[in-house]
């Protein structure tokens, strides 16, 4: 009986879904799905333009214009060997043969995931505006808890009496590891390394893209990065279900006394040390953006044209597959820190034969490890917009003493 292939977006709602049930059994299988999505998906499209490709693969210029990189020497030779192990009898023996030593000619070129991350970090606004340490092959990852001290004045003869410290954690990247797997027609291996090289990056990207942020949003901290949504306190951990989520708090006007108090949240951390920022962010569903939010924050002009996002306080709006609707986050994703190891210095992809496919495909992995959290726990809110008011023009009725000159009352528009 033929698998019926979901589409990215439908496969990325079921992953929403899975997460917020806590259910590992759900995530793994939302996760299962999403990555043949990306994988029928790219190889359908790859497949419309083989053609296209073996008419131009020796010409920079007009790949470069399709999207096609333009490989490095290392890349090159580098592809060329991950080809002939896919093309192998024994390509698990192959693949040993290439990502088993520590040989740097061994290792997928660095420039290969860098490239990746570009990409996400160019294509995703929620990624791009995170702090993101790329560890390389470190499994370790040593985290400043941002608690201060303050220097003491005194005579210069005086004794030190305060010492400076700083309060560190240390995360193991290693036991969260974000995986997906390719799948590739033997046939489509003629086309070469730079068709492989535009084929890999696009399924880490798409797979990435979705792990990450699914994660980052709304990950409970188990196998996975503790998501914006989640409640750092020590109380709220379990070792079962992870980091509980956040008291949502009711807003029902994003006017500027009532979203200054809440963005004020966000101005002292967890030590109840202050913290300057510009800028807020408002992280929300599609559905909510244009039933809630939008309607709250945009007023008609004088000029007969709409002004829209309006925010007492300057806020951008990123709107994300996997927020809940009804509960988007007001936080300072640059106070979210996302740490991307590689797998191991034996490389990125490795030749998997637990999917079976039919015999002219190959299927192999991409590995890696990441961990993730919030710098702090006041860093991000989780919201109830249920009751959101929208916007609209208000009228202050003044009225004078008896008495008084002038007319017996005014109206002043606010």
């Amino acid at each position: 009986m033929p698998v019926t292939m979901l589409t990215t977006r439908d496969a990325a709602h079921q992953m929403r879904e899975a997460y917020q049930s806590n259910d590992p059994e759900r995530i793994e299988q939302a996760w299962e799905a999403m990555q043949q999505s990306i994988a029928s998906g790219v190889c359908e499209q790859m497949r419309g333009e083989a053609d296209w490709f073996r008419a131009h693969q020796d010409d920079s210029a007009v790949l470069a214009g399709r999207g096609y990189r333009r490989l490095t020497s290392q890349e090159t030779r580098w592809y060329e060997r991950v080809i002939e192990a896919l093309r192998s009898d024994r390509p698990q023996e192959a693949f040993t043969s290439i990502v088993g030593t520590d040989s740097e000619e061994d290792l997928m070129p660095t420039t290969i995931i860098e490239d990746v991350y570009r990409r996400l970090t160019e294509e995703h606004p929620l990624l791009k505006r995170l702090d993101i340490q790329r560890t390389g092959y470190l499994t370790k990852w040593i985290l400043n808890k941002h608690s201060r001290q303050k220097a003491v004045w005194g005579p210069i003869t005086a004794t030190v009496t305060q010492e400076i410290t700083s309060s560190f954690q240390v995360v193991d990247i290693k036991q969260n590891k974000l995986s997906c797997f390719v799948l590739l027609e033997l046939g489509m291996l003629d086309l070469g390394p730079v068709f492989l090289d535009n084929y890999i990056r696009t399924c880490m990207l798409e797979a990435n893209a979705c792990g990450l942020e699914s994660a980052v949003i709304c990950g409970t901290g188990i196998n996975m990065p503790a998501g914006m949504d989640r409640d750092l306190g020590a109380s709220s951990y379990n070792t079962s279900t992870g980091w509980k989520q956040k008291t949502a708090i009711e807003v029902t006007s994003f006017s500027p006394a009532e979203y200054g108090a809440l963005v004020a949240k966000l101005a002292t951390d967890e030590n109840g040390k202050r913290r300057t920022f510009s800028q807020a962010t408002l992280i929300c569903s599609m559905s909510d953006y244009l039933t809630k939010i939008m309607p709250a924050t945009t007023l008609l002009t004088s000029a007969g044209t709409y002004a829209r996002d309006l925010f007492p306080f300057p806020t951008e709006v990123i709107v994300s597959e996997f927020c809940t609707d009804g509960n988007p986050i007001l936080g300072l994703p640059e106070e979210y820190m996302l740490a991307m190891g590689t797998a191991s210095r034996s490389g990125v992809i490795t030749y998997d034969d637990s999917v079976k496919f039919l015999e002219d495909q190959r299927a192999f992995k991409l590995v890696e490890y990441a961990d993730g959290r919030a710098a702090d726990n006041t860093s991000f809110l989780l919201l109830d917009i249920s009751e959101l008011e929208p916007a609209y023009l208000t009228v202050k009725q003044l009225t004078e003493a008896a008495g008084t000159s002038g007319s017996s009352g005014a109206e002043e528009t606010s």
